[in-house]
């Protein structure tokens, strides 16, 4: 079943909200959902700038899965190219500093964006960190989304302020806990 709260046609930012919300929706007991818990079909309008990371190394990671609005902006298949490929240079050091807060902390994180060539913010990037499975490097979903026409290959840079969310919540554990009191009979002598 697809989700369809946001219109397809809608903003980049309305898209990746929707995607944050998904995300913070499977989160468990404060951590965030597992990689076999995200129904692509349930990522709605952000499906085709969405992406799975492999972090590699500090602050760099790989598109392990990648849509093909980011096949687009890079000319070829994206998968295997690390994220940095779809930066300017000049963004390089900041994108990676967000990649290690964000794959340390389990936070998420949405920047606004710029493209080479355009006025103003165009989009955003959001990257939400995924619990990690023993054995396996760590993983995060997200999604670079803009509001230019397809068709061209382009390199964004960050713009304005990271906003880095709450980790996921802390589920309240909502059984009811029952105390066992046991009356001492001594207490209750008649005088």
């Amino acid at each position: 079943m697809r989700d369809e709260t946001v219109p397809a046609g809608d903003d980049a930012a309305a898209r990746l909200a929707q995607l944050e919300r998904y995300w913070r929706s499977l989160a468990l007991r404060g951590l965030p959902p597992s990689r076999d818990e995200i129904d692509p079909d349930r990522i709605g309008p952000a499906l085709p700038g969405a992406f799975v990371l492999d972090r590699i190394a500090p602050g760099q990671a790989r598109l392990r899965v990648a849509g093909r609005a980011l096949c687009e902006i890079v000319g070829t298949e994206a998968r295997g190219l690390p994220l940095s490929r779809l930066f300017r240079h000049a963004d390089h050091m900041r994108l990676a500093a967000l990649l290690e807060r964000c794959f340390a902390e389990l936070h998420p994180c949405r920047v606004p964006l710029l493209a080479e060539g355009e006025p103003g913010q165009i989009g955003g990037l959001a990257l939400l960190p995924l619990r990690q499975r023993l054995g396996a490097a760590p993983q995060m979903i997200g999604a670079l989304l803009h509001d230019l026409p397809p068709g061209r290959a382009r390199r964004f840079g960050l713009a304005g302020p990271a906003r880095i969310g709450a980790p996921p919540v802390q589920m309240r554990d909502t059984r009811t806990h029952l105390r066992l009191v046991v009356a001492n009979e001594d207490s209750h002598s008649d005088r």
